[in-house]
């Protein structure tokens, strides 16, 4: 038996709006968020790339973590737009398991909540980050990283940090 066209179409959008969304959510911008890890497993660190961004251009970055100060690296593959990768991660314990996480949250968690994020001495779910920049950027991502399974830290779910955009216009002389 043929299925109408109209009931896989109504199908799918039910499928769709009744999964889950792959993203997280930060509180701030760029130079100074929280951010929850509903990936749903611990995660091992943090990403942001800058497109069109040299590691040079970099500022500053927070690094009262869990992670402590991150690694950053140039990616010059794509000629005339750099890319720079800001990565917190966990090192290895000698035995070979990670040395620390962010937890997955118990509970909800409150923006004002996340005040307890710049503490490492308390792990429940979320972490601070932040990034300051000297040049304008094109595209920026942020990800939680997660361990592959084996001993790897991999992109998890996207994470949306407000990242507002400025041109500055001088005034014309009277």
């Amino acid at each position: 038996m043929k299925i109408p066209i109209y009931l896989s179409s109504i199908s799918l959008f039910l499928t769709l709006i009744a999964s889950p969304a792959q993203a997280s959510i930060a509180y701030g911008s760029i130079n100074n968020f929280d951010t929850v890890n509903d990936t749903g497993k611990e995660c091992h660190g943090f990403e942001i790339e800058l497109e069109d961004c040299r590691s040079t251009d970099i500022s500053y970055t927070y690094d009262y973590n869990h992670y402590g100060t991150p690694k950053i690296t140039q990616d010059d593959s794509v000629a005339g737009h750099p890319k720079c990768v800001i990565r917190w991660e966990s090192k290895h314990n000698p035995d070979g398991s990670w040395a620390s996480y962010t937890a997955i949250p118990s509970g909800p968690i409150n923006p004002t909540d996340g005040h307890q994020f710049t503490n490492p001495n308390i792990n429940f779910g979320g972490e601070h980050f932040g990034v300051g920049y000297n040049v304008a950027v094109g595209a920026i991502r942020y990800h939680w990283l997660i361990d592959d399974g084996f001993g790897n830290l991999i992109q998890g779910g996207a994470v949306q940090v407000s990242t507002p955009s400025f041109t500055y216009y001088a005034p014309i002389a009277a």
